[in-house]
């Protein structure tokens, strides 16, 4: 009885110094390459959320940023009285001039960045929209400033990106003599609002980039704090 337990003892270890079967060493390979993918996906999805909700967060602030910048400067808008009494010597227009996808104006809200600069806070100043000439069919915000401030409104200057990838930029412009909205203002025509500045201008920004492939919209209604022409000593 005791040489057959002992047999049987001996097969026991031999079979169990064979090792694994191929059988079962594919299925613990096949078990852990399903772990494996399982937590790559995961890992993955986790990552993918993460830059989304970041380039959201990216888009969100950059219409803050842009949308505040551009209340802070038409704000600031200005136009003069001071002209010379001839006009071919006049060397400095200043002007309040809008359509509906477009605004130029004159501002006190330059900022010298550079020490001992000759510059002040006043500027020409404009917000429109343009085409991507990198990107075929993207549409962009820019803004154009000129520091020195000359007789033709709206040209020269360095222009910049605010904001990339828009769907469309509307203004309009609060005129203060008849309580109505209008799409064009235009300070230097007779024919239009000579002399005058709108009482508020409104501002609507729709941005690409929102959650789920949706808009970004933004729209503010900007007070214009000096609406009437500066006459220092005109009477």
């Amino acid at each position: 009885m005791s040489a057959r337990l002992l047999r049987r003892s001996r097969a026991k270890s031999r079979a169990a110094s064979r090792g694994l079967t191929l059988l079962e060493v594919l299925i613990a390979v096949s078990i852990l390459t399903l772990i494996s993918v399982l937590i790559y996906g995961a890992f993955s999805a986790i990552s993918r959320g993460r830059q989304n909700a970041g380039m959201l967060a990216e888009r969100y602030r950059l219409a803050r940023v842009a949308m505040a910048r551009m209340s802070h400067e038409l704000g600031e808008a200005y136009i003069s009285a001071h002209v010379a009494i001839t006009p071919a010597l006049n060397a400095r227009v200043t002007a309040f001039l809008g359509t509906a996808k477009r605004v130029d104006f004159d501002s006190f809200a330059h900022r010298r960045l550079l020490k001992d600069a000759h510059e002040s806070d006043q500027c020409e100043l404009s917000y429109f929209t343009v085409a991507d000439p990198k990107k075929q069919g993207q549409l962009d915000l820019a803004r154009r400033e000129q520091i020195i401030i000359d007789d033709q409104p709206g040209k020269g200057g360095v222009s910049t990106v605010l904001v990339d990838d828009i769907d469309s930029f509307a203004i309009k412009y609060l005129d203060p003599l008849t309580g109505l909205w209008t799409e064009t203002w235009d300070s230097t025509s007779p024919a239009a609002q000579l002399g005058r500045m709108p009482l508020q201008v409104q501002l609507k920004l729709v941005m690409k980039g929102g959650p789920a492939g949706d808009a970004i919209r933004l729209a503010t209604k900007v007070p214009i704090n000096i609406y009437s022409p500066l006459a220092f000593a005109l009477k």
